[in-house]
């Protein structure tokens, strides 16, 4: 119970308790000051309790930096790396452009060698025809006319040695072959043969296609189909150098008229049929020497 005491002095509160009645002031003082003292240590514990809760957390955060830094790096070097790519192929592109540009220069050199060995080809028949030539214009002294090869007692023209790219059908060569007072050849034996495959080896306008070199010669069989013979009627016509599966009277036109071309696999098997009129070949005339 609180009351109020006036006297002389002026008023006091006081609080009863129990029996007695003690100051109010120095109540409310030493209140305070336990409060105070509450207080501080309520400070105290909440401290300690926020010291050790910033220890726990600060590897956290140690460990988020570290790992803010190597971000960043990894940023860095993912930089880099896409700028070395484009580096890369760029110089990738440079280099296909490079190879593109030689493997056309390769096909430009390659065309121009394959030019220069046609040439060549072309010099090395000149050359070899020429020596035959002026051999045999030193052979013959005079037996043969002028572009003529002398062989035994016959001079022979091969139209090559004229024109290399002039052809005829067969009834158009022979009456050539007697505008030149002569006639198309006929061989009558093993050496003749050996000579006149020799000779047209060299007078080759392909090399691929070996029936596309072809001379023609006096054998035919338009007379009686089948029945081959040479045009002075009397020279056996010998099967062994007919080319295997030779004469075979291809097409519907057929095939009348013969053919003798050099072959390097067999140069004994050089004869075939070709028809007398569709087709244009080279020639051989033959006469006899002076």
């Amino acid at each position: 119970m609180i009351s109020n005491n006036t006297g002389n002095n002026g008023s006091m509160c006081t609080v009863r308790v129990g029996s007695r009645s003690l100051p109010l002031y120095p109540l409310v003082i030493v209140c305070l000051g336990l409060l105070n003292t509450c207080l501080m240590l309520t400070a105290v514990v909440i401290g300690i309790y926020c010291g050790k809760l910033s220890e726990e957390s600060a590897p956290d955060q140690i460990t988020a930096q570290v790992l803010i830094i190597e971000v960043k790096q990894l940023q860095i070097m993912l930089t880099e790396a896409s700028k070395a790519q484009e580096e890369f192929q760029q110089a990738l592109e440079t280099e296909l452009r490079s190879h593109q540009h030689l493997k056309l220069q390769l096909e430009q050199n390659k065309t121009i060698v394959d030019g220069v060995h046609r040439k060549i080809e072309a010099l090395q028949v000149d050359q070899a025809t020429l020596k035959s030539d002026s051999s045999d214009i030193r052979e013959s002294c005079g037996r043969c006319l002028s572009g003529w090869l002398l062989f035994n007692t016959s001079c022979y023209f091969f139209s090559f040695t004229e024109s290399s790219t002039v052809k005829k059908s067969w009834p158009d060569s022979r009456a050539d072959c007697i505008r030149r007072g002569a006639d198309l050849l006929v061989i009558d034996n093993l050496d003749e043969q050996k000579y006149v495959s020799g000779t047209i080896e060299n007078m080759r306008g392909s090399r691929n296609n070996w029936w596309e070199n072809g001379f023609w010669i006096g054998l035919t069989d338009t007379e009686i189909e089948g029945k081959w013979v040479w045009i002075n009627n009397v020279t056996e016509v010998e099967q062994r150098y007919w080319i295997d599966g030779e004469p075979n009277e291809f097409g519907h036109l057929g095939e009348d008229c013969g053919v003798i071309v050099y072959t390097s696999d067999n140069p004994w098997k050089t004869r075939f049929d070709a028809n007398c009129l569709q087709r244009y070949k080279h020639w051989i005339c033959e006469m006899t020497s002076s």
